[in-house]
């Protein structure tokens, strides 16, 4: 408690951004050049060329935080961000990186991924969860609406078809080369990650991603969330889809699958890496017999992957290029973050599975991380049964919490402290272990590169996760990118919201600071510059969004970077904010007995426009 508060004398409030974790090595490609790698940094702004041993050959800059690039018809390499509406250009010969500079793209906001479908450029647009076709005409570019998509990040084409993830409706979307949804396979939680190919058959698809039932917490612990390997065939034609096969890679000790490999030859087999554990694994079914279970090959790897392509995997947690044929060595890469031996932990507790170490994975019981259901930090899209009665409650962001106390919609944890504390308390409730435990290093070889103690100790894991948390800010905002005015629309909007939402969600830099309140006329430079204003506050306030998860109401929640979570309201009733903005009544959300609906489509419109630059 006094460290946390210490660390908060000493904030600054009106400036805070996230803590530099360093340059994130974070997707692979296979260059022209046999034996060469293009890899994005993700933390560093820039693209690599990087040979088989991980050694970086050449870079180049990038659109901020760089997240998908694929190869042109042309031979040009592109690049996209989800913090850009740009398409960066370069040309890849030999060892060498040539920028041709980035071409705007009127329409988009923060492009995730890219991929080349027949003869066109589709993408997908996290900010306005829709997949795009892209025409790049020299220095201009225009887009076409395809598919709508809740949460897009990650799409791969393979021949005529391209398959998106679409995390928070717990999807996989299938398009054919024209553009056309063939068909979603869906599940009750999200995916992490998927690879596919074309047979005779269809569309072989095998997805990493969260056990496919709903959330168990009626035992006030996390069940059934273990991580699932699925093996799926989409029929082209009829859009048909069928499971094959389904592996619990919990039990093999892989959990938040985020890099899977698939084969093409006579067998089937997936190689698939866990972000929270260590190790490879490489499931085969011979002969692509599915009807018995694969055979599984187990080799060492560091956790933390997010890319598997030929020997090398992208490693963020490490900020490395690991070789998976000598993982023991990862390649670090330069310039590594100045960061403290607590914070590398603490992101290591946050993303991995060293907070419950001992979990198992029987019946209810599972191995899991806080990234289960906070992908990246944010949400799964998920309304899960609170194990409280008839009450339901929409997964929270667990980022910009420093400035955002108390915590979650029942405010029962006053302080970040007594949050961290309680979630050591939850995470290990099942597994007979004291959650007041000390970690060696010795039993977890990948923790050698990153400076910490040989035994660390309660106290230190809790003040660990502590210092990461405080630095885990949100993301720059792309609505906001590169402005510094607002719109008319978005003036208006800013009127409607001081009238009708400022009451609950206060424009405070400290959520339980009313001394922190930014007077109206500050919005503007605020959202524009350091966009650090919680919009939200203490206290409780009945809504009318029942049942109510407290006897009080509910903690109205920060609104900040609201595009990145869906649904809206404490039970998931409002699938997007068209449904939240359609229930507003005369004096804010629907308070039981007022008639909804009170805001013309104008005033709608204006205030949504305001609200996608929170």
């Amino acid at each position: 408690m006094a460290f946390e508060e210490s660390v908060r004398a000493r904030t600054d409030w009106k400036d805070r951004s996230r803590e530099d974790l360093g340059p994130d090595p974070y997707r692979l490609i296979a260059a022209p050049t046999p034996g060469r790698w293009i890899g994005l940094l993700r933390g560093a702004n820039a693209v690599v060329v990087v040979d088989e041993t991980g050694r970086e050959l050449a870079r180049a800059e990038t659109p901020a935080s760089p997240t998908g690039l694929t190869f042109a018809p042309d031979g040009n390499l592109l690049v996209v961000s989800d913090q850009s509406a740009r398409v960066a250009q370069f040309r890849v010969a030999d060892d060498e990186l040539t920028s041709l500079g980035s071409v705007p793209v009127p329409g988009a906001y923060g492009i995730r991924d890219v991929a080349i479908l027949g003869d066109q450029i589709v993408a997908v647009d996290a900010y306005l969860h829709q997949v795009v076709a892209i025409r790049l005409h020299g220095e201009t570019a225009d887009l076409r609406e395809l598919a709508a998509c809740e949460g897009p990040v990650e799409l791969a084409a393979f021949d005529h078809l391209a398959v998106v993830n679409c995390l928070l409706e717990g999807a996989l979307l299938v398009l054919d080369d024209t553009g056309r949804e063939i068909t979603r396979v869906v599940h009750d939680g999200p995916f992490w990650s998927f690879a596919g190919h074309t047979t005779e058959d269809g569309l072989l698809i095998a997805a990493g991603g969260v056990e496919d039932r709903p959330l168990d917490r009626s035992d006030g612990a996390f069940g059934y969330i273990d991580s699932f390997l699925f093996l799926h065939r989409v029929d082209p034609t009829s859009g048909e889809t069928a499971r094959l096969a389904t592996v619990n890679l919990s039990s093999h000790g892989i959990v938040t699958p985020k890099a899977i490999d698939l084969t093409r030859d006579a067998n089937l087999a997936v190689r698939v890496a866990g972000f929270a554990t260590a190790d490879l694994l490489t499931l085969t079914w011979p002969d692509r017999n599915l009807t018995d279970p694969p055979t599984v090959t187990r080799e060492p790897l560091p956790p933390g992957t997010t890319d598997l392509q030929g020997p090398l995997a992208a490693n963020p947690l490490l900020d490395a290029w690991v070789v998976t044929t000598r993982p023991q060595t990862p390649v670090a890469v330069r310039p590594a973050a100045a960061r403290t031996p607590e914070s590398r932990i603490g992101e290591a507790l946050f993303f991995t599975t060293l907070m419950a170490p001992w979990n198992e994975n029987e019946g209810p019981r599972s191995r899991f991380t806080c990234e289960t259901c906070h992908h990246e930090g944010y949400v799964d899209g998920r309304t899960h049964s609170t194990g409280r009665g008839d009450v339901r409650a929409t997964t929270k962001p667990l980022v910009g919490l420093h400035g955002n106390r108390p915590y979650f919609s029942r405010a029962l944890d006053p302080t970040m402290a007594r949050m961290v504390h309680n979630e050591f308390r939850v995470a290990n409730k099942k597994n007979r272990r004291d959650p007041w435990f000390s970690l060696d290093r010795a039993d977890f070889p990948w923790l050698d590169t990153t400076g910490v103690p040989e035994t660390m100790s309660p106290l230190f894991l809790r003040r660990a996760l502590l210092t990461f948390l405080m630095g885990f800010e949100h993301t720059p905002n792309p609505a906001a990118a590169g402005r510094n005015a607002f719109t008319p629309s978005e003036r208006r909007g800013a009127e409607v919201f001081a009238e009708r939402c400022q009451s609950c969600h206060a424009a405070r830099l400290v959520s339980d600071d009313p001394t922190s309140a930014v007077p109206q006329a500050e919005w503007e430079a605020n959202l524009f510059s350091t966009g650090t204003i919680v919009w939200g506050r203490n206290g409780y306030e009945k809504t009318g969004i029942t049942p109510y998860v407290h006897p009080e109401g509910a903690r109205p929640p920060s609104l900040r970077r609201l595009y990145k979570k869906r649904p809206y309201f404490t039970n998931g009733s409002a699938a997007d904010l068209e449904a939240v903005l359609a229930a507003i009544t005369s004096t804010g959300l629907p308070h039981s007995g007022e008639p909804a609906g009170s805001l013309s489509s104008k005033e709608r419109a204006d205030l949504r426009a305001f609200l996608g630059l929170l």
